[in-house]
């Protein structure tokens, strides 16, 4: 790449990389922070964007200095750039899918932690009704027969 396209390629690359870590912030931080979700969430976001930024400057920075027989036209700068949004948009996938794995996480999490605590609760709540003379437990199921009419009989 000649000396002179080398800034534009730069500066147009740089200002995708930090459009697009922004979204992946914001769109994480919403993402991360539900009912289930730890705290720190944003935390989480903010350390996989930072890694999504440092791989995507990291790609750009040898894609502008690799393969040095492109020739100097635009055609080839605008090649260049396809190529890179290109791996740019696998970068991107990689950093939803390490989200949704976290996010998987943080609901599985969450929800043992809401089986341990049905599990400490009172398994035997108490009746909703009061048993008659007659009936045995602390829950009964039917009312008590009538006698030879009732309508439990046999």
């Amino acid at each position: 790449m000649p000396d002179n396209e080398l800034p534009g390629f730069l500066i147009i690359g740089l200002i995708f990389v930090v459009a697009d870590g922004q979204i992946l912030y914001r769109g994480a931080r919403r993402f991360l922070t539900a009912p289930d979700a730890r705290e720190g969430s944003g935390s989480v976001a903010w350390m996989v964007v930072t890694v999504f930024h440092l791989a995507a400057i990291g790609m750009l920075a040898l894609l502008a200095v690799v393969a040095p027989d492109w020739s100097g036209s635009t055609a080839a700068f605008v090649g260049r750039l396809g190529v890179f949004l290109l791996l740019m948009a696998v970068a991107h996938v990689l950093t939803l899918s390490v989200l949704a794995h976290r996010r998987e996480d943080d609901v599985a999490v969450g929800a043992r932690r809401r089986k341990r605590a049905d599990d400490r609760a009172d398994p035997e709540p108490e009746p909703t009704v009061t048993p008659v003379p007659g009936q045995e437990g602390r829950n009964p199921r039917v009312s008590p027969d009538l006698g030879d009419q009732g309508p439990y009989r046999a």
